[in-house]
C-alpha cells in the first residue's frame, strides 16, 4: 500500500520527487581544479565555470579581456600564463553591440598580442559578430550554435546584456545564467562574460548582474584612472591608466594589477600591463621566432624532432639555455608555427609526433 503523503508542506506535493543520484558518492576522489590562467603565479579561472568582467562603460573590460586572449593563444602576456595543459587551446570571441570595424580592431589587437597573423584565418582564434541580429533570444541561440560547432577552449561574450530581453527580468536571467553554467560544464570550457556597471553606482546592472554575481566563479572589475591622481598610491602612474581588480574568487585571490593602452600607430590601441615582475616578462617575442623560423627553416628537414629544431634553428640565434629552449618552442606551438604530424604517419615504435612547418604561417625561404 503507497505511503501516505504527510502534512508538512502538502500543498508544495513535494513528496514523491525523484532523488535518484543526488547524494554524493564518498569513495570518489577529488579533482583539483583545473585552472585556465595564472597571474603572478596565482591560478585564477578554473575550467568549466563562468567569470564575469564588469565596470562602467569605456572602462577597458574589452582591452582587458584581449590580454586573456593573447595569453592563451601564445602561452603568456604580461604577469598571466596560460595554464591549460595538453592541445593548443583555442578562442572564441563573440561580439554582440560593436560596429564591424571596432570588431576587427578587437581582432587585430588579440592577433598583435599574440604575434598571430592577423590577415589570415586561425583555427585557434575565432571572431564572431551578432550585432546585425535583432532579437536577443536569436542572438543567444547564434551564441550556443558557435559554441556547439567551434568547440573552442575558452569563450568570451561581449556582452551578456544582449541575450537577454529584460535584465531585471528574474526568471529570464536566472534561466540564461544556469544554462550558461551548464554548458561550461559539459564541455570543460572557460567562459568570460562582460556585464556593464550602473552609471551612477559600482553595481552589475540589474538582476542580471545580482544573478550572474552570486553564481560566477571570478568576478573581475575593470577601473579607469585620470589624472589628476587623488589616490597616493597612484602618484607616479601615467596620466591614464586601468585597475583590474577582482571581487571575486574560487581560488586564492589575486593582487589589483594595472594596464595601459598605446596607441602605436596602428588604428587600434595595445595594452601594455604596468609594473611586471622580471621574471614574469616574456622574453621571446613570437615575431622573432616566426623570422628565425622563415631563415633558418631550410637547414632542417621536414618532419623534424623538437631537438633538431632546437639545434638547427633556436641555437644559432643564441637560445642556448634549456629554459630559454623550453619557452621558444612552447611559444611555437602555442602560436602554431609548427603542426605535429598525423600518428598514422609516425613510425613503429615512434612514440613522440615530429613537427611539420605549418605553411599558412610560415611561408617558404
Amino acid at each position: 500500500m503507497p505511503e501516505k503523503p504527510p502534512e508538512l508542506l502538502k500543498d508544495r506535493k513535494w513528496f514523491g520527487t525523484d532523488t535518484t543520484g543526488l547524494l554524493l558518492d564518498f569513495a570518489k576522489p577529488y579533482t583539483p581544479p583545473k585552472w585556465t590562467l595564472s597571474h603572478n603565479g596565482i591560478s585564477f579561472a578554473k575550467r568549466g565555470d563562468l567569470h564575469i568582467v564588469g565596470g562602467k562603460a569605456g572602462h577597458g573590460k574589452t582591452a582587458f579581456m584581449s590580454q586573456i586572449m593573447a595569453a592563451i593563444l601564445s602561452g603568456k602576456f604580461g604577469g598571466m600564463q596560460c595554464q591549460i595543459q595538453g592541445d593548443n587551446p583555442s578562442v572564441l570571441y563573440i561580439d554582440t553591440e560593436q560596429s564591424e570595424d571596432d570588431t576587427i580592431a578587437i581582432k587585430n589587437r588579440v592577433c598583435t598580442l599574440a604575434g598571430i597573423d592577423d590577415n589570415k584565418p586561425s583555427d585557434r582564434f575565432k571572431v564572431a559578430r551578432l550585432r546585425d541580429t535583432t532579437q536577443a533570444e536569436d542572438r543567444y541561440k547564434q551564441i550556443l550554435q558557435l559554441m556547439w560547432e567551434i568547440e573552442p577552449t575558452v569563450v568570451f561574450i561581449d556582452g551578456l546584456l544582449d541575450i537577454v530581453n529584460d535584465y531585471n527580468d528574474q526568471q529570464e536571467c536566472s534561466v540564461i545564467i544556469r544554462e550558461l553554467m551548464a554548458w561550461s560544464t559539459a564541455k570543460n570550457i572557460s567562459m568570460w562574460c562582460v556585464l556593464h556597471e550602473n552609471p551612477m553606482t559600482d553595481k552589475l546592472v540589474g538582476s542580471l548582474g545580482s544573478i550572474a554575481e552570486r553564481k560566477v566563479t571570478e568576478v573581475f572589475i575593470i577601473r579607469k584612472h585620470k589624472a589628476p591622481h587623488q589616490d597616493k598610491r597612484f602618484k607616479d602612474f601615467p596620466n591614464v591608466f586601468f585597475e583590474i581588480k577582482q571581487t571575486k574568487a574560487r581560488g586564492k585571490d589575486q593582487e589589483d594589477w594595472y594596464f595601459v593602452v598605446e596607441d602605436r600607430a596602428m588604428g587600434w590601441g595595445v595594452p601594455v600591463e604596468l609594473g611586471v615582475r622580471e621574471e614574469e616578462k616574456k622574453k621571446y617575442d613570437p615575431r622573432t621566432i616566426k623570422a628565425w623560423i622563415t631563415n633558418r627553416q631550410q637547414n632542417v628537414e621536414w618532419p623534424a624532432s623538437r631537438s633538431t629544431i632546437i639545434a638547427n634553428i633556436f641555437e644559432p640565434e643564441g637560445v642556448v639555455n634549456e629554459d630559454d629552449q623550453k619557452e621558444v618552442m612552447q611559444i611555437s606551438m602555442n602560436s602554431r608555427f609548427f603542426l605535429e604530424q598525423p600518428k598514422e604517419e609516425m613510425k613503429k615504435g615512434q612514440k613522440v609526433p615530429r613537427l611539420y612547418i605549418n605553411e599558412q604561417l610560415i611561408f617558404p625561404f
